[in-house]
């Protein structure tokens, strides 16, 4: 038994029991009988043929140097040092952006990820530098850098309509905004937006938002024919002697200013005495920042001259229909284009001429 490499630690118990033993090697406690030691040529200690066994399979499995270079370099970078093996980083320089990086050849090769951190579409970048991307892409942001994954509220620079795409999805897909790709000007769509102003189209859709759609204004029972581009840079209806939403204009009412910060908007609105529009936008998030109570015709008009106002400035909407489903999305403002001073002096100037 010594002579296989274990020093037996009691007197011979017999060939097929155990006999504890002192390992030579890494003196381990070895408990291997005499019959599989001598008779079988079995090791004495198991703990160092486990030991064994994985080194063996350790070498095998290594990556050897020659194999490593041109497996590293597919992933578009260059190794700066020779292999240093799986278990540690193996520093690099990106072929990409030109920046020195740590790659972990096993995440590259193996699980098949980017190796340059920089390059990769996840990697923060400063809210300045988010921006001026976003801007390059044609979308002006409307709210601050929320993360490059998450939704950003911005306004498309060429249609001027609100859409929310990542700053990640804006890089990869090819029409930044939904509206100008054809995918949100579809009928559903546009009868929506006939219908939250007030207007029942009469024919089919006509196929652009140029072309003049025969419509009846629900409130009068008029019979126009508005281009619907217009009745949604106009927020309201083309029937500027009716109300909407049910405000009554021979009953007293309110004219109030709204802010949404979340949105970045600004919206006016009307309601009669006892009426529960405004506290619809207000669980809605919305906050009051002014109202003024006036007979009901009188608010009717001061709302149509700060829409009138806006509309003369050519400012876009401040929201969507999926932002205010309690309605009146068609009234809103950006705080981007209009501050809070601009819409307060807006407010306040309209109470004054309406009375």
């Amino acid at each position: 038994m010594r002579d296989r490499g274990t020093d037996p630690q009691i007197p011979y118990p017999g060939s097929g029991k155990p006999w504890p033993g002192i390992c030579h090697a890494r003196r381990h406690v070895t408990l291997s009988s005499y019959s599989s030691v001598v008779t079988k040529g079995q090791g004495p200690c198991k703990t160092c043929a486990q030991i064994n066994n994985s080194r063996k399979a350790a070498e095998k499995r290594r990556v050897k140097p020659e194999a490593a270079l041109p497996n590293i370099r597919k992933a578009n970078v260059e190794p700066l040092e020779p292999f240093p093996g799986t278990q540690c980083t193996w520093r690099c320089r990106c072929n990409g952006c030109d920046r020195e990086i740590d790659v972990w050849y096993s995440s590259v090769v193996y699980a098949g990820n980017g190796a340059c951190f920089h390059c990769s579409s996840s990697a923060p970048i400063p809210p300045d530098e988010a921006r001026d991307e976003m801007l390059a892409l044609g979308l002006e942001p409307l709210v601050p850098y929320p993360g490059v994954n998450e939704p950003w509220r911005s306004r498309c620079l060429r249609c001027t309509r609100i859409v929310d795409p990542s700053l990640t999805n804006a890089r990869k897909t090819k029409g930044k905004c939904r509206f100008c790709a054809k995918r949100a000007t579809d009928p559903g769509t546009a009868v929506e937006i006939m219908e939250a102003v007030g207007l029942e189209p009469l024919e089919p859709f006509p196929g652009n938002v140029t072309t003049p759609w025969q419509a009846k204004h629900i409130a009068c029972g008029q019979v126009v024919s508005p281009i619907l581009d217009k009745v949604i840079q106009r927020r309201r209806a083309p029937c500027s002697s009716c109300a909407q939403h049910g405000f009554k204009p021979d009953r007293p009412g309110y004219i109030y200013l709204i802010l949404h910060s979340e949105l970045a908007a600004g919206k006016i609105g009307i309601y009669n005495e006892n009426s529960e529009r405004l506290r619809a936008h207000q669980r809605n998030g919305w906050t009051l920042i002014a109202q003024e109570l006036l007979p009901g015709h009188l608010a009717a008009k001061a709302e149509g001259l700060v829409l009138d106002q806006w509309t003369s400035l050519d400012l876009p909407l401040g929201a969507t229909r999926d932002d205010m489903p309690q309605g009146g999305w068609t009234e809103t403002v950006a705080l981007v284009d209009r501050s809070i001073a601009d819409l307060l002096n807006d407010f306040t100037a309209a109470v004054e001429s309406s009375r």
